[in-house]
């Protein structure tokens, strides 16, 4: 009797890596550097999704596009190839978005409340829908990161890479120019931070965030390892609580959206606004207490030295 063949395990997803740079080298090139490794981080997750279906793998692919993103805005913001290239994936990363959103509802904010309120009425239902809906938009997953236009992008992206398309300051070191880099971001975070009262705001500056960590991330290796840890960890856990309060303030679309989606009875509608409810009045006051660390922790970051100066 033969052996049956063994099992090829999944393909795990990858995070992203820092670029092997240092101050020396010439900026141009560092861009370059810096654009291989976003598009390897965003290119290495895609096994793990198509293959695996893999949440964390969808994550870490939207994460290596939006480092795309910050580093074509950040090089090239006034190239039109470059921009045009930034808006190719921003159309990829919103066609992927309902699979991770409906994937963080149901394991980061479903689930915690049916554990901690035990199973009520409607629950159960909102629940079947919203794996129904995300089995949806994991076809549309599919669908997308199998498209040729997804592999024409991947070597758009590489060709972009290997061309000199930066002028001007490209010619100079990136030790020479990374801080005004660096500063022009958090410029940018901390006039977004200047009022927090709404969800947008918070918005804007969880994306400000974003942008500059990622800058930060790039550069880290010319720098000293604890002026960087000093400088991020309030940078990230300012991020961090952002995050949470913008999936909370997601919520309410998200249940929405679930209870419009397919037609039920009124006495299943009744019960779908019921868990709603429940749903979102136990967000909401996570939400508020969350809330009241924000301002703590948005001094912490502006009080943060910076380690590029």
């Amino acid at each position: 009797m033969s052996e049956a063949a063994p099992t090829r395990p999944y393909p795990l997803p990858v995070t992203a890596r820092a670029p092997l740079l240092d101050g020396l080298v010439p900026a141009q090139e560092a861009f370059s550097v810096i654009l291989f490794e976003c598009l390897a981080h965003a290119s290495a997750n895609i096994p793990a999704v198509v293959e695996a279906k893999s949440s964390e793998g969808l994550h870490q692919f939207r994460v290596g596009l939006r480092r795309l993103r910050t580093a074509l805005s950040t090089f090239g913001k006034a190239l039109p190839d470059l921009m045009a290239l930034s808006d190719r994936a921003k159309a990829v990363t919103l066609a992927v978005g309902p699979a991770r959103d409906l994937d963080v509802f149901l394991a980061e904010l479903l689930e915690p409340a049916i554990a901690q309120l035990g199973p009520q009425t409607g629950f159960e239902v909102l629940k079947l829908r919203a794996e129904r809906a995300r089995e949806r938009a994991w076809v549309q997953v599919f669908m997308a990161l199998t498209h040729p236009e997804m592999q024409s992008f991947q070597d758009d992206v590489a060709a972009a890479a290997s061309a000199k398309l930066w002028a001007g300051e490209g010619r100079l070191k990136l030790g020479a120019v990374a801080p005004a880099l660096l500063s022009h971001h958090l410029k940018r975070a901390k006039r977004r931070g200047q009022t927090l009262t709404t969800a947008p705001e918070r918005h804007r500056l969880r994306i400000a965030l974003k942008k500059l960590r990622y800058t930060s991330e790039f550069f880290t290796p010319l720098y000293k390892d604890k002026a960087v840890a000093r400088f991020t960890l309030p940078l990230k856990e300012l991020q961090d609580l952002l995050g949470h309060l913008n999936d909370t303030a997601q919520l309410r679309a998200i249940v929405g959206r679930l209870m419009l989606e397919e037609a039920g009875e009124a006495g299943v509608q009744a019960d779908l606004s019921h868990a709603a409810g429940l749903l979102l009045g136990w967000h909401q006051a996570s939400a508020e207490a969350e809330a009241a660390k924000m301002h703590k922790r948005w001094k912490a970051f502006q009080k943060a030295d910076v380690f590029w100066s």
